[in-house]
């Protein structure tokens, strides 16, 4: 079973780009002093704070590889997308095909993706947020395809069932 979505090729380039810029945060530095990194790890133990840096210390790096990973498997995904044909009409729909062994691996990268961009935006609830201020526009967008990406999974999940 794969599953298939459809893509405006703009759509497919800048979410190579979103990735691209992930890939780059999770292989930089790990500190907790970005809050984006930070969230992307959460505390596991928040009332014990010896805990919790123990288990952060034991598990980050596992955490951060398995997130770059992932990321690599949604980027080769959509690989069709990373041309700079500029004959391209921009807003033609492309299908991808997503492999069954593959939809975990896009799901965790485009959660994780929206966390950053929620992190940097300073959003803490989905309904803390301006819908009208374009800034927000790409977290919605992001918001959408995750949604999607999961409708179509559980559909197919079904069917098979």
């Amino acid at each position: 079973m794969s599953l298939s979505i459809s893509i405006a090729w703009i759509e497919g380039r800048n979410l190579l780009h979103l990735i691209d810029e992930f890939l780059e945060l999770v292989a930089g530095p790990r500190t907790d002093a970005d809050p984006a990194l930070a969230r992307l790890a959460p505390v596991a133990y928040p009332d014990d704070g010896a805990a919790a840096a123990e288990f952060r210390r034991s598990t980050r790096d596992e955490l951060f590889d398995r997130r770059r990973k992932d990321a690599l498997v949604m980027r080769e995904g959509l690989i069709d997308f990373d041309t700079d044909d500029d004959d391209l009409d921009v807003l033609a729909a492309h299908d991808v095909g997503i492999p069954a062994a593959h939809v975990d691996a896009w799901l965790r990268t485009l959660a994780a993706i929206r966390l950053v961009v929620a992190s940097r935006l300073g959003v803490d609830h989905d309904d803390r947020h301006d819908p009208h201020d374009a800034r927000f526009h790409v977290y919605d967008w992001l918001g959408y395809r995750l949604d999607d990406l999961i409708q179509r999974a559980d559909d197919a999940d079904a069917a098979t069932a």
